[in-house]
């Protein structure tokens, strides 16, 4: 937990020292999607996909 607690931070920084903000939306929405495919299983993302959700 360690790791993950130093990455946010270390990209929090990195977003504000280099003015790149309109990339938090889109990290925290890959965030989200490697969240699901990794504990839910890939059908479930693909399914989504197709259907255009």
């Amino acid at each position: 937990m360690n790791k993950v607690t130093y990455l946010i931070k270390e990209m929090g920084y990195l977003i504000k020292e280099h003015k790149l903000a309109f990339i938090a939306p889109i990290l925290i929405v890959l965030a989200i999607l490697a969240f699901l495919v990794y504990y839910i299983g890939p059908a479930v993302i693909t399914s989504f996909i197709y259907a255009g959700v």
